[in-house]
């Protein structure tokens, strides 16, 4: 992770992109940017403080997926701009992008709930599942 505070956990989890699975867990609220040579990533947001993380600029075939795993506080994924496309599924429902910035995991979210970011170079595309409708995620 950009500023190694994450924990790797090689072997440990059943689902396992590239090398690496980080937790995103400190104890004290902070700001993660990602860099493109991180993609392929899986991020286990652990949110019991407030976290920040920024996207880097969209280059193509750059992707991270993030996995709930505690969201008693809410955290936010911010693109640079205006560069958010796609859908996420909540519970009976659909929650679509178009020119989104922000993708906010609030505190309804539930263990488990998924976003996940590929670029083409230009945009970033977002999917996701959710388990609470216009509570676990949020976009702006």
């Amino acid at each position: 992770m950009a500023d190694g505070s994450g924990t790797r956990i090689k072997g440990r989890a059943n689902y396992q992109v590239g090398d690496y699975i980080f937790r995103m867990n400190s104890s004290s609220a902070s700001s993660h940017n990602l860099e493109p040579h991180e993609s392929g990533r899986t991020y286990l947001v652990h949110s019991t403080v407030a976290r920040t993380i920024n996207l880097p600029a969209p280059k193509a075939a750059v992707s991270y997926k993030f996995i709930v795993t505690d969201s008693t506080a809410a955290s936010t994924i911010n693109a640079e701009s205006t560069q958010l496309y796609g859908v996420f599924t909540d519970d009976n429902d659909s929650t679509p992008m178009s020119g989104s910035t922000t993708v906010t995991i609030g505190t309804s979210a539930e263990a488990g709930d998924w976003l996940e970011f590929i670029s083409d170079g230009t945009y970033w595309f977002v999917k996701g599942q959710c388990q609470h409708a216009s509570a676990g995620f949020t976009v702006s």
